[in-house]
């Protein structure tokens, strides 16, 4: 049976390279690109599709993007199997990723060509990790167990304020620390979630909102 596919990246090269791969093959179908949530939704309403490869950040569209775009997707169409084809590379929205569904993860580190193989496996309902995106969730795996423990309540009530736009210098001052504190305390934080520096972190959190409310904390 033949696999109808639907590739949704905004950028253009990335798209027909993708495209240009699985072209080939007599068992793959593949319609033209989309490139951004407004146009992969009308897409899906006038065209049966069994696997979309998407990017993960695709900025533009009414719908957004992210984790978001990707459980909207899931929702109003259960049965097509999705890949994420990204350069994001946080441990945290892998992991989000596996649990909203998603069948295959591959970052754009990872070999291109695997992306045949990554098909194969989803339309059968396998999952399928690129190799990059085994290795950080190995990485992960093999850290100190503390990085893996829940966020601290006075960890989450720094992240909650440094992220709603306050400095370390603000946030010591409000709370009576030092700035020294502050800083180990974010440090710490952002190593349990998975983020390597400030733009992960804000990445993370616009893709899949932090729970740092206080009553979380209980």
């Amino acid at each position: 049976m033949m696999v109808k596919i639907l590739i949704a990246d905004d950028h253009p090269i990335v798209a027909q390279t993708l495209r240009e791969m699985l072209s080939p093959d007599p068992g793959f179908h593949v319609y033209p690109p989309v490139v951004d949530s407004t146009d992969l939704f009308k897409a899906l309403e006038t065209q049966s599709v069994d696997v979309l490869i998407t990017d993960y950040t695709m900025p533009g569209g009414v719908f957004g993007d992210g984790l978001g775009m990707v459980k909207r997707v899931r929702r109003l169409y259960p049965d097509i199997k999705i890949i994420v084809f990204t350069a994001m590379e946080q441990p945290a929205i892998i992991h989000a990723l596996n649990d909203s569904g998603v069948l295959g993860v591959l970052t754009k580190c990872d070999d291109v060509r695997e992306i045949t193989v990554a098909v194969e496996r989803v339309r059968r309902g396998m999952r399928y990790l690129g190799g990059r995106a085994e290795q950080i969730l190995d990485d992960q795996a093999r850290r100190k167990p503390q990085s893996r423990r829940p966020l601290s309540p006075k960890e989450m009530e720094v992240l909650r304020m440094y992220l709603c736009g306050h400095n370390v210098s603000e946030i010591a001052e409000t709370l009576r620390r030092s700035a020294k504190t502050i800083n180990n305390q974010k440090r710490m934080a952002m190593a349990k979630l998975g983020c390597r520096n400030d733009m992960e972190l804000f990445q993370l959190h616009a893709s899949s909102p932090l729970e740092l409310t206080r009553e979380s904390e209980g």
